[in-house]
Parts: C-alpha cells; structure tokens; sequence
C-alpha cells in the first residue's frame, strides 16, 4: 500500500514539474539565474546601424539584431540563413532574392515582412549622406538597389558580381530594423531598440554597463543566459583584477600585455588565444601637405622597424605585418617586407625637401586606450624611430576615442594610428574598402584613379587565378602610395572565470554572448 501510494505522489510530482516546465516557456529555469558579467575596456559610440563603424557598437548589435543572413560563429566567415528563410541568385550573379521567415516578429510585437528589409536598407544611404560617410559604403558601394517582390519576398540587385555578395549581406548596417522604432532619414544614435535578436537591449549607462536580456519572442535558438551585462572599465589592470575578485565573469577587449601574462594559469582563471585578423596600421591624411607626396609617405614608412615595434610595444602579443593584406587570405604577398631601410627613407625624404637642416616637423595622433593599454607606447616608439633618422620632429598627440574618430574622418589628422577587424573575411575588405576614393571613413582621402580601377577589378573578377593577379599587383602599387602603412596583425585573447563555458573565438572577432553560459 505504501509503495503504490509513494508510485502515485512521486508520478504526480513529475507530471506537475513538467507542466510547470512547460508553462515557463524556452530558456526558464526553476530558480532565477545570476547574469554573466563581460568586461571591456572598449567603448560604445553609436547605436546607428546604418552608419556606426566601431568594433563594439557592431558586437552589441551583434546580440540584438539579425540580418537576412548572418555571419556562422567560429567560422572563417561562412554565413547562415537568418531572417530570411531561403534565397536565390540571378544567372548572371547580380541579383539576390531572399524569401523571409513566416511568423517572425519584432520584440514588441511588428511582424517582419519586406518593407522592413525594404526600409531598413534604403536608409542606410540618406543617414551616411547626412552624418558623413562611415560604414553605409558596405551597401551602396555594391548595391544598385532593392525591391519588394510580395509581403515576404525581397530582391537586391547588385552593382556588379562579388564573390563576397553574401559575406556583405551579413555586416552590420544591413541589420533588419523595424520601421516604427527607427527614423528613415535621421541616426538613431541612443535607440536602443535593435532589431530581432536573441536580446534586447534594456538599459544602458555610457561608460558604465549595458544590460541586455533574453528576447522572448526569438524565433531562433535562445540564448544561454537569461541576463548579459557589458561591464565598463577604464583600463585592463582594473579590469582583470575585477576578473581575480569574481565581480565580472569574462575580460574581452583588451587586456594589456602584461595582464595576459598575469591571468594565464592564474587559479580559477581561464584563458584562450586564437588567431587574429585583427591589423594596425598608420593613416596619412593624403590631401594634406606634405603628406600629399607618396615619397613622404614611403620615406616614413622605410624608417619603421616593426620587429622592434611588436616586440617592445606590444611584447609579442602581435606579431610584424607587411601587407594590408594579412596573411591567409587570398593573395596576400608580403610586399613591404624588406622596405625597412632608413637610408632609403632618408633619402626619399630629402628629395622632398627634409633633412638634418630642415627636418620634417609633424604631429602623431594617437587614441590612448581604445585599443588597449599599450597604445601610448606604440606611438611613442614609433616616433622614437622616425626622430632616430636626424631629419624628422615628432610631437605625439592624442584624443580619446570619439573625438578621435571624428576629428579623423573629418581630415583633421594628417597622421594617426588606427586598428582594424574585418567585416567580412576577404582581402577586398583590406584593400577597397581602405583605398577606394573618396576614402573617407579613414581619415585618408586617398584618391588614385589607377588604385581604384584595380580594386574594381579585383573585387567583381570570379577567376581566383586572375584575382590573384590583381590583388598582388594592388599590394606592390600599395608601397609606391603608401596612403595606410600596416604595422602590425594582432591575435585574440579572452580571460574567464572557472564554469563559464560557451566561448567561442572566430576570425570576424566578434563575441558572441548567446553562447556564453555559466
């Protein structure tokens, strides 16, 4: 009698966890989950889409809002289908015509449907227009344009055939927005509202934190914490002693030098390092005097010595880089790889009027820790290599990081250092989009009618033989103008606490907080 009676408590028990389970919907747990905690010592600029070109306002996005396709996390770029549930592409490569999910919806309850996609992808050239050009150029530099077939079927044409095609579609200015939460003509730099996502966005203190929370409406897998909070710190030491102390869960971008050496095997600490594609380099402001001179430009570039550069400055956490082109991809030819040569430099230099006499008096512009704690020493070594030569003067300058940007996409700068991770993984992502006139996003303003007819070429030529080609021939035309020097390829590195699992490093270097889990 007991044990039937024990049978039918513990079978009625069981039925009753399961139908509570059940109520409580994908994601709950029994017992509130504590968030997980990411620290950076990056910052946040925008929350526009359309427009924002900065490493972390693209991994918030990354969270909150899904493109047509997006990008496979721990792929070398491979991309998945997103809001879009299957598409085609024209005969003739140019055109792309996507069929969207049925039943999706935005977190406050729009449903997606074409004029979404239609909307949120017309905007993007009216906001880069009037905010300035910053990253809309990875649509209306490929794209002619885009039309609604029917309520759930989209199509873009593109300018011209790029293997990359679907590599692009998944950036972050072709995120899908909803229409009733975004301006089609003015930036949403505060709007937090995202698009469809596996989080949204629910506070957020500049400089201080940035909730996010699970989107219960997703019509993807939902992510492993209910809770992320982006944590923001001043510098890495008070970052990665926040890690030792358990107050936050991860430390990601970026962590100096030495606080990398401090956490690997420290206890209740993990670490991982993955290859980056990641790369630094120097900006000239090319319309500037005498920066206007290629021979300028290449004479300074011969006075570097990047071995001492990454051993010193970045003590061996980036290793010395001879070509905008990292190594791996597609045609990549070391080409300024034996430039380093100070008679030479010294020499180009004098012919353009600068010696021991008359030395080349400039400013280095420098932004101090938005790429991490090292970057005072980075300018301090370079300027230290460039005054060795007795025929130039450096004065370091510096602003934090969003009057830099701005300072610099305005032409203000004639020589600042900048970093950069792709958007897609493909060299046309090193090389036109950098280079192509009017070259603006940069702070550059290169222009060189030659330059971009090889970079048009490149970009839409389908042989890989013939690509090649192109590609090594931009890269040796690359030394002669100089207009971007790369100095450097850097690699990735994470810290985390003991239990959390879900890290998932891949080349686009994005962090993907729905995969994290403690």
């Amino acid at each position: 009698m007991k044990q039937s009676f024990l049978f039918l408590t513990l079978s009625m028990l069981i039925i009753t966890s399961i139908s509570l389970s059940a109520c409580a919907g994908p994601g709950a747990t029994e017992e509130p989950q504590e968030p997980l905690i990411v620290g950076t010592t990056d910052s946040w600029s925008s929350f526009e889409s359309a427009w924002v070109y900065s490493f972390h306002d693209w991994e918030l996005f990354h969270q909150c809002a899904d493109g047509l396709l997006n990008t496979i996390p721990g792929s070398a770029g491979e991309v998945e289908l997103a809001l879009a549930e299957s598409y085609e592409v024209s005969a003739d490569g140019k055109e792309y015509t996507f069929k969207l999910r049925e039943g999706v919806t935005f977190p406050n309850g729009d449903a997606l449907n074409a004029d979404a996609i239609v909307f949120s992808l017309e905007r993007i050239a009216p906001i880069n227009e009037a905010e300035g050009e910053n990253a809309g150029f990875l649509y209306t530099g490929y794209v002619e344009g885009v039309e609604k077939i029917d309520d759930m079927t989209v199509k873009i044409t593109f300018l011209d055939v790029f293997p990359f095609a679907p590599q692009l579609i998944a950036t972050n200015p072709w995120k899908i927005l909803n229409p009733k939460q975004w301006s089609a003509t003015e930036a949403g730099t505060e709007n937090t509202a995202c698009g469809i996502g596996p989080y949204v966005i629910t506070s957020f203190t500049e400089g201080e934190e940035t909730i996010l929370e699970v989107n219960e409406t997703y019509y993807g897998d939902p992510p492993k914490m209910d809770k992320i909070i982006v944590r923001y710190f001043a510098d890495s030491p008070t970052m990665a002693l926040a890690l030792k102390n358990g107050e936050i869960d991860v430390a990601w971008k970026s962590l100096s030098p030495a606080d990398q050496d401090a956490l690997t095997g420290a206890e209740g600490i993990k670490t991982e390092i993955a290859g980056g594609t990641e790369i630094r380099y120097i900006v000239f402001n090319a319309p500037t005097p005498p920066f206007d001179d290629p021979n300028v430009r290449l004479g300074l570039a011969k006075l570097l010595d990047r071995e001492q550069l990454t051993d010193l400055g970045w003590q061996g956490t980036k290793v010395p880089l001879y070509s905008m082109v990292p190594p791996g991809f597609l045609g990549y030819k070391p080409t300024y790889e034996g430039t380093e040569n100070v008679e030479e430099g010294k020499a180009l230099l004098a012919g353009a009027g600068f010696t021991e006499d008359n030395p080349l008096v400039m400013d280095l512009w420098y932004s101090p820790t938005h790429y991490g704690d090292t970057e005072p020493d980075i300018a301090t070594i370079i300027k230290e290599q460039w005054e060795a030569s007795g025929v130039v003067q450096v004065s370091l300058q510096f602003l934090e990081w969003a009057a830099y940007r701005d300072a610099g996409r305005a032409g203000e700068l004639p020589v600042l250092l900048m970093g950069w991770y792709p958007d897609y993984l493909d060299p046309d992502n090193y090389t036109n989009v950098f280079a192509h006139s009017p070259a603006a996003w940069s702070g550059s303003y290169y222009s060189n009618p030659e330059m971009d007819a090889l970079l048009e070429a490149q970009a839409s030529e389908l042989d890989t033989d013939k690509r090649i080609e192109i590609l090594e021939e931009i890269q040796d035309f690359w030394v002669e103008e100089s207009p971007f020097v790369p100095l450097a390829q850097g690699k990735l590195f994470i810290a985390y606490r003991d239990g959390v699992s879900g890290v998932v490093l891949d080349p686009i270097a994005n962090l993907h907080y729905f995969l994290l889990e403690k």
